[in-house]
């Protein structure tokens, strides 16, 4: 599957929050995406570490060029043209490539400050960009996209449990395993206190969505209707993780078509109304 021509509908939960952005902006975000995608699958896909670190050394030069307006990389020139046309500053696209550095060894995370750090890198980096492909640069902002970038990630990185582990990324930090008397290596489905840890790992992501949406005013976020729709689709899955807990050992959770539609339409309609919101 390649990132750069796969349909983002197979791939992408962000699909249809992006369909709510004018026709410029939404395929400066798929240029966005595709840079992301592009990037996680030179750590993702089976290729040995010398290939994958030679791999990540010309994406490297292939983004200090598109930053300077010299790439001539075809998918590199298609994505310098948005780096130019929304003035994309460099700091955030070098945090996702210092993300996907990460990913490139195994991953241990011994402190939650450690992954958080990993989670400002690989969902707060998108986070920052795609801020400033929606016109906004201001501070407030900034920590908006941060903590939902956080938010984001966490849930992610709870939904992906099983498949992480298999790739040698401990992304819940030794500390939270300790707390609830937790093996990662030998947790199953009788684990009794599984429950519990996944609980307190989806109870922290929420205090992030809270953080994001205390930084703006409801008509500030009024103007976010596709960074709105994406934490709408999240929340939802969110709120199935929570429900099942040991299915996240078992296989995958994902949203159906409906969940996904419903959760677009619902945060639509909330930013309509949050216009004339009195904070």
């Amino acid at each position: 599957m390649n990132p750069q021509n796969t349909p983002l509908q197979q791939k992408t939960s962000f699909y249809y929050p992006l369909l709510l952005l004018p026709k410029y902006q939404r395929e400066a975000m798929e240029s966005l995406y595709r840079f992301c995608w592009t990037a996680d699958d030179i750590a993702d896909n089976s290729d040995s570490s010398t290939l994958k670190r030679k791999k990540l050394a010309l994406f490297k030069k292939n983004l200090t060029l598109a930053l300077a307006g010299k790439s001539r990389d075809p998918f590199f020139q298609i994505f310098q043209k948005n780096i130019q046309q929304f003035k994309l500053s460099a700091e955030p696209l070098w945090r996702i490539v210092e993300g996907v550095e990460n990913d490139l060894k195994p991953i241990r995370f011994k402190k939650f400050s450690s992954l958080h750090r990993y989670a400002l890198q690989v969902a707060g980096g998108p986070g920052l960009a795609s801020m400033e492909i929606f016109g906004f640069k201001d501070k407030p902002h900034r920590v908006y996209a941060e903590n939902l970038g956080v938010f984001l990630q966490l849930i992610n990185i709870t939904r992906d449990y099983r498949e992480d582990m298999a790739l040698g990324r401990q992304y819940f930090p030794d500390e939270d395993f300790k707390q609830f008397h937790l093996n990662p290596l030998q947790i199953d489905e009788k684990s009794s206190q599984w429950k519990t840890f996944i609980h307190f790992q989806l109870d922290r992501a929420w205090v992030y969505l809270q953080k994001a949406r205390k930084s703006l005013t409801r008509q500030e976020q009024s103007r976010l209707h596709t960074a709105e729709a994406i934490a709408s689709v999240y929340i939802k899955l969110h709120q199935k993780l929570k429900a099942n807990p040991h299915q996240i050992l078992e296989g995958r959770i994902s949203l159906s078509l409906f969940d996904k539609l419903l959760s677009v339409t619902g945060a639509s309609a909330r930013c309509f109304l949050w216009k004339w919101a009195k904070d």
